[in-house]
């Protein structure tokens, strides 16, 4: 049997500078902390500095190494995945144009089937990672960043599912997508509410007034358009509430599971002990967390939603 130590785990910078038809310039690339600007004494462009392929390096192995660490908090929810290779695509460009997260799952081309998962981070999170490289211990956030990114990773096909929402011009997809990231995002950011790390709602009641406030104001501002377009869609999709409030919609939503389940405590249980900061052990997080993956699907969301609304 496979363990999170056997896996493969492939981080790489993309486009690597080492590549031949890279069409890097040395703008794009020298704002790494560390890195050596200039030709080499060969006359070779600076990408080829001894120095700078160590810090390639260097980042790469720390990228898998921290990825890693969250592989094997989560294997107990993982260790029946297909695996044949990890990708962690260190986007140093920002190509993926990501500046409102520090990493994410790439649902659209990872393939389950073949054991092929891809991930990537941005220039937000590849900077602390040279700034750590350099000793700069604080600088990497204190939020589980991977282990959300791995609940993605075991949520693949209701992501799926849920996409073409996304992209619809179609104002009520727009707003099931909407609705739908607080579900995609709460599982994702449930394992940090339960670390304790999520700071912006203090409690189950806050988050559900926030949240129908917020899409009170989004059905208002979709009412307005026939059609949408990407920069609407931008708009409506932007900000940091899905992290914030979902994770507290799921554990509301997992109160009734929790009667029915003799060996889990309540919802106002867990949300004192939370508010207390009272430590709540990683085996019964990973219980919650995989209750949430098995029953709380795309459908059963918009269903709790609406009837409770």
């Amino acid at each position: 049997m496979k363990t999170a130590a056997d896996l493969n785990i492939y981080a790489y910078l993309s486009p690597h500078p080492l590549d031949d038809d890279n069409y890097l310039e040395e703008a794009w690339i020298d704002w790494l902390p560390g890195y050596t600007k200039g030709e080499t004494e060969e006359g070779l462009p600076s990408f080829y500095h001894e120095d700078n392929i160590a810090l390639y390096e260097s980042i790469e192995e720390l990228t898998a190494k921290v990825f890693r660490d969250a592989l094997e908090r989560m294997w107990p929810l993982l260790e029946a995945i297909h695996f044949n290779e990890i990708q962690l695509s260190i986007d140093y460009l920002n190509y993926m144009n990501t500046t409102s997260t520090l990493a994410g799952y790439n649902h659209g081309v990872s393939n389950p089937a073949k054991g092929v998962y891809v991930f990537h981070i941005n220039q937000n999170l590849l900077n602390r990672y040279v700034h750590f490289l350099n000793g700069n211990e604080g600088v990497i956030p204190n939020l589980g960043i991977w282990e959300h990114e791995l609940v993605h990773l075991l949520d693949h096909w209701q992501s799926v599912a849920s996409s073409p929402f996304s992209v619809s011009a179609i104002p009520a997809n727009n707003l099931q997508h909407y609705i739908l990231k607080y579900r995609t995002e709460g599982i994702a950011n449930l394992f940090d509410l339960l670390d304790g790390k999520i700071k912006g709602i203090p409690s189950i009641e806050a988050a559900k007034e926030k949240f129908q406030s917020n899409v009170e104001i989004v059905k208002t501002k979709l009412q307005a358009f026939e059609r949408t377009d990407d920069q609407i869609r931008s708009e409506i999709y932007h900000g940091y509430d899905f992290y914030e409030i979902g994770p507290w919609l799921i554990l509301d939503m997992l109160d009734e599971l929790f009667f029915i389940m003799d060996e889990f405590e309540d919802a106002e249980t867990i949300e004192s002990k939370i508010s207390s900061g009272i430590l709540i052990p990683d085996q019964q997080k990973l219980e919650i967390l995989d209750l949430a993956l098995s029953t709380i699907d795309n459908q059963y969301f918009i269903d709790r939603i609406i009837s409770e609304a």
